[in-house]
């Protein structure tokens, strides 16, 4: 139980790191496609510290969540410019019904009816988090958000083939991610954003490399994929509570209360236990 909590604490610290990039973001005014590329390089140090190598491990599990890492983060980016921030939010983070599906489909793993319940519920309190913001996307942005979602669940799903690490796959999805430098030549926002965009995209670099190492530690502490899925979503709902908290944007009352159900699912989740049914003995 007590590596059980670790890990699920281990996995809320990632999303909780990766939270900041939307409060940071605002204070760097790079292209995305710049940003990408720059945040990569600071995570591949870090991964490849923390592993202590940089040699990307040649495996199909490590291909396919590294390239689940790199097109989540490339699909998410030109959503959010085809479709508001909350629809590709929302969409990308039907992430743990996609899960749930895909292990069913292909390992052939059967969702606790716990399970199921805590993914509705989540989904639940995300689309309250941003339902002001929802019906306003384009038709295109919409559908590569959906796509989003199937892109970041393999990256929860790829820890399950053989010979795969999480640690091992985001470090390859980032060292993929650092390919986007090219951008960063061409775009007069860092220019413009001066000093204070170089800090802020620093900043963000950071909190990508230290939640990807909270990430590979989590799911290679042996938390299943559907527990990591749930527990991530603490990212979409912490993300606009810092704009509210360091630039006074102001949720409404559906936010709050989507915050509230998110936060509370994933705790219930995580402590509570289903009984095991009894079973009646007999005396002779």
């Amino acid at each position: 139980m007590k590596k059980k909590w670790h890990a699920v604490l281990l996995i809320a610290a990632a999303g909780t790191c990766w939270s900041f990039a939307g409060l940071l973001s605002k204070f760097a005014p790079w292209s995305a496609l710049s940003l990408v590329g720059f945040r990569a390089v600071f995570a591949v140090l870090l991964l490849g510290w923390v592993r202590k190598s940089f040699r990307p491990v040649h495996t199909l599990g490590n291909w396919l969540g590294g390239i689940g890492v790199v097109s989540t983060a490339i699909l998410f980016i030109y959503a959010n410019k085809l479709t508001s921030a909350a629809n590709a939010i929302v969409l990308q983070y039907a992430m743990p019904a996609v899960v749930i599906i895909l292990q069913g489909i292909l390992f052939r793993v059967v969702p606790s009816k716990k399970d199921v319940v805590a993914t509705l519920l989540v989904m639940t309190g995300v689309l309250l988090c941003f339902y002001q913001g929802l019906g306003g996307g384009a038709f295109v942005g919409d559908m590569l958000s959906l796509l989003s979602s199937v892109t970041w669940a393999l990256v929860f799903l790829a820890v399950r083939m053989p010979n795969v690490g999480a640690m091992s796959y985001a470090y390859m999805g980032n060292l993929l991610g650092c390919g986007f430098l090219v951008f960063m030549l061409f775009d007069p926002g860092i220019a413009a954003g001066g000093a204070t965009g170089w800090l802020a995209a620093m900043a963000m670099g950071l909190c990508l490399g230290v939640g990807y190492v909270c990430f590979g530690k989590g799911l290679e502490a042996g938390l299943s994929p559907t527990v990591a899925a749930i527990v991530s979503n603490v990212e979409p709902v912490l993300n606009p509570t810092w704009v509210f908290l360091f630039l006074g944007e102001t949720p409404g009352a559906l936010a709050l209360m989507g915050a509230v159900i998110v936060l509370a699912t994933v705790t219930w989740h995580s402590i509570w236990k289903p009984k095991p049914a009894a079973t009646e003995s007999h005396s002779n």
